[in-house]
């Protein structure tokens, strides 16, 4: 279970506390062809008696909208929109005492709901549809909320399966928080919406609402809408609203402030509790965003700017400012011990003991003085040095081994000097192959090593000059 963070979000002209307890968004269609409620409220005034019924029924917020977004749905004009919202919102002003929401993804048709009393803009595109929708949120300081929306109503049944849905919408809802910011809103006016069924598939929605505490990383309000849709795998509306009671439960435990429904009667009591739940376990720590650098630095500097605390003083020990001074003149206490009375000391000078253990008088005598120390051993007291083994007077003479007739090294021929010396036979130097002579050189080849040049080649005919 994951606690909700409080918010205080600052509106035209009121303001909305969220996370004390979950708020509830009341739906009014006033379009034909919703899934819901399609039909039931085209005339301004059934869609004004329906409105004054949520808000009587417990509705924080209401939610108007005249644009359908049902898979398959098709888009209207803009003056077809405005030909079917701003009745109902004539109507309505000045009799609600909440505030009033405007479902649409138009900058024009936001620029003329504002004009007539809503407060809070809900843009089911994240700000893909129209760019100057921002501009118009920003200039009338109204609120947004930013609805998750993968592809079209059109084009939702062609769509395939995302690999990893809450990372999808967390780095989409965060791109349109930046194109808000950018746009002028304030951010402590924005609320965020993962978009339960707005292309996803029905698996890909509850695995949303189990992961809704990774929106928190965002550090902004979540609105969820379960209510009714499709995923749920219920056709009648009763079995539909007892689903969307399970969902809503689910949202409110893992961090959800908004829900948004169309049963408010029935919500209001599955809400009470949730909350009551959430209240009665501790509130679990948020994990708050990196800081930057510069606000760790900052925190560094007041740390150190802060004056330290000062010392606690003992118990019945006056602080040092209150403590009274020490009187002066006759008045003035005795002292702890006066001259006359104070001890006598351990050690007068007369008597203190020597400072050192052994004076020069009272020392030990020394193992051998100057006059009894041992005389030195002179180099003509030592005995003489004993004659070397290997000294040419004491050396035997050497004994040359007598072989006969038998030559010392077998019959070996005798050294044969080179031509270059004097006297001599033996046959000149060779030179390498390549340089005058001796064996070719080896190279090393797919085969082995073989000769550079074949001896099986004949070689090359000299051409005649």
């Amino acid at each position: 279970m994951i606690r909700p963070k409080r918010y205080l979000m600052k509106l035209a002209e009121r303001e909305l506390q969220l996370g004390d307890r979950t708020l509830i968004m009341g739906i009014v269609n006033v379009t034909p062809d919703s899934f819901s409620d399609g039909g039931d409220n085209m005339d301004a005034d059934r869609a004004c008696a329906r409105a004054l019924e949520l808000e009587e029924a417990g509705a924080d917020i209401i939610d108007i909208g005249a644009e359908s977004t049902r898979p398959g749905s098709e888009r209207i004009s803009e003056a077809e929109e405005l030909r079917r919202l701003i009745p109902v919102l004539k109507k309505l002003k000045g009799k609600l005492s909440v505030p009033i929401s405007v479902d649409t993804m138009k900058a024009a048709v936001a620029a003329k709901a504002l004009e007539n009393g809503a407060e809070i803009i809900n843009d089911a595109s994240t700000l893909t549809f129209d760019a100057e929708l921002a501009k118009v949120v920003a200039d009338a300081k109204a609120g947004l909320v930013l609805n998750h929306m993968r592809g079209t109503p059109e084009t939702w049944a062609k769509l395939g399966t995302l690999a990893h849905p809450m990372k999808a919408v967390v780095e989409d809802l965060e791109a349109g928080v930046n194109r808000a910011r950018r746009a002028g809103v304030d951010r402590g006016r924005i609320i965020l919406d993962p978009g339960l069924g707005f292309g996803k598939r029905g698996e890909q929605n509850y695995e949303l609402i189990g992961r809704l505490g990774e929106l928190v990383t965002l550090d902004l309000p979540v609105l969820v809408g379960p209510s009714r849709k499709s995923f749920l795998g219920q056709r009648e509306t009763i079995d539909a609203d007892r689903a969307t009671a399970a969902a809503v439960t689910a949202s409110v435990l893992h961090g959800a402030h908004i829900v948004r429904v169309h049963d408010v009667a029935a919500i209001r009591a599955v809400l009470q509790t949730a909350d009551g739940i959430l209240r009665s376990v501790a509130e679990e720590p948020v994990k708050k965003p990196k800081k930057s650098g510069r606000e760790i630095e900052a925190e560094v500097k007041a740390r150190e700017s802060k004056p330290l605390r000062p010392p606690v003083p003992a118990p019945g020990v006056k602080p040092f400012e209150e403590r009274p001074r020490r009187a002066e003149g006759p008045d003035r206490p005795p002292r702890r011990f006066d001259r006359d009375d104070r001890p006598p000391r351990r050690y007068d000078d007369a008597d203190r003991p020597p400072p050192k253990r052994f004076s020069r008088d009272d020392a030990p005598p020394q193992r051998f003085g100057r006059d009894d120390r041992p005389p030195k051993r002179e180099f003509s007291d030592r005995p003489p040095r004993p004659p070397f083994r290997d000294r040419p007077d004491d050396r035997p003479p050497f004994a040359k081994k007598n072989f006969g007739d038998k030559k010392p090294f077998g019959d070996r021929p005798p050294y044969r000097k080179s031509a270059g010396e004097s006297g001599g036979d033996r046959p000149p130097y060779k030179k390498p192959f390549g340089t005058g002579g001796g064996k070719p050189p080896f190279k090393k080849d797919s085969g082995g090593f073989k000769p550079k040049r074949s001896p099986i080649r004949s070689p090359r005919p000299k051409r005649d000059s």
